[in-house]
């Protein structure tokens, strides 16, 4: 048997509302901590703070754009979507 709202709201009695927003509460915590991650890893592998210090870097000669632009478009993302998320969680 699938497990659906409707049912978790029947068997344990719980209202649709609450478990819709604690779930998307928990999914989006989840993808922030992931986002947090993955931009983590970019950042430590260039000795850089943000986007745009992996940026300067590059416009400054200190990386070529050989050695950084799949992070740099990687970071850009992660940092983008994990500002969407945290906006989000504060709209929860």
């Amino acid at each position: 048997m699938t497990v659906t709202v409707e049912r978790v709201e029947k068997e344990l009695n719980v209202p649709r509302d609450l478990l819709l927003r604690d779930g998307m509460k928990r999914y989006l915590e989840f993808e922030l901590r992931r986002l947090e991650i993955e931009a983590a890893k970019i950042r430590r592998k260039h000795g850089v703070e943000s986007f745009d210090d992996l940026w300067g870097k590059l416009e400054s000669g200190k990386v070529s754009e050989a050695e950084c632009f799949d992070d740099l478009t990687r970071l850009e993302y992660f940092e983008t979507r994990a500002e969407k998320v945290v906006k989000l969680l504060e709209e929860l």
